[in-house]
């Protein structure tokens, strides 16, 4: 049985990817307690204790706010320390998979068209460039795959459509920006994404992995809404009368042409939305 080191194993995509994957691997997942991914030979020992075939990095900083008051961390987790696990990965000839982002694009793309894997990014955030450096860090292993990924919602976490849910039992209507376009893509698309890469091992690389179809934030909300037959009114608004800390790309729309190319189809959003708010609804 192939060994997967399985880094972040306790976060929102790590949860649910630990448990998809020990149906087919000997999974060993680590979380920030067990495993200092700032400490180069921590990182190594475990990686030569394990003898991996494939190291998949979830552990990330993702608090876009937080990023900008809190750079120094964010760069290390996010940046800095990806370098140790490409370093691991290389001295045991394993496969890196590595969690990216949307946000090192800047957004200002038309929203008529879709960032490419070959577009150069363009980070204008603390959060995506601390993801680019990342990716920078992820390229330095011999084998890797780098899943940008946009708009995460999954089970095990905090998320945008678990806040649209808890705030709807508050307030009778809500304001949702209508001028950010993207991606809802759910946790268990993004492990169908992992599963499938890591079965047909196609061309190293960088691959933009969302569910299919693209959105706005409030368009978004009123389709969680209208899944899970809540009445709440939904107001949408621009960006500029719902200021962040964090400047949010206003176009997050990302191909998955070349997914695509290698086989890997993923769903369309609503159907994922749908089957993702069937579990959520029991909790």
């Amino acid at each position: 049985m192939r060994k997967v080191l399985l880094i972040g194993a306790d976060g929102m995509l790590g949860g649910e990817l630990k448990q998809r994957l020990e149906k087919k691997y000997e999974v060993y997942g680590t979380t920030i307690e067990t495993l200092d991914i700032g400490d180069k030979q921590a990182v190594l020992k475990k990686a030569d204790e394990i003898k991996p075939d494939y190291i998949i990095n979830c552990a990330a900083y993702t608090n876009v706010d937080g990023c900008e008051t809190n750079f120094d961390l964010a760069n290390n987790v996010n940046g800095v320390y990806v370098e140790n696990i490409a370093e691991a990965t290389n001295k045991n000839n394993s496969v890196f998979i590595h969690i990216s982002t949307d946000y090192v694009f800047d957004g200002e793309l038309d929203v008529e068209k879709a960032y490419t894997e070959d577009m150069p990014p363009n980070p204008v955030s603390a959060y995506g460039k601390t993801k680019l450096l990342g990716e920078q860090n992820a390229k330095k292993a011999e084998k890797y795959y780098i899943l940008r990924t946009a708009w995460l919602y999954g089970i095990g976490g905090k998320n945008f459509v678990k806040t649209m849910l808890r705030l709807s039992k508050e307030k009778d209507s809500l304001a949702v920006v209508n001028d950010q376009h993207g991606s809802p893509t759910s946790t268990t698309t993004l492990c169908e994404i992992i599963e499938k890469i890591m079965e047909s091992e196609p061309e190293y690389g960088v691959y933009h992995s969302t569910n299919e179809g693209f959105t706005t934030w409030y368009e978004f909300t009123k389709k969680i809404f209208e899944i899970a037959k809540i009445g709440t009114k939904v107001n949408p608004v621009t960006s500029d009368q719902f200021p962040t800390p964090t400047k949010r790309p206003k176009n997050s729309q990302l191909s998955k042409e070349k997914l695509k190319g290698i086989g890997i189809y993923p769903e369309e959003y609503k159907v994922a939305l749908e089957k993702y708010l069937k579990e959520e609804l029991k909790q």
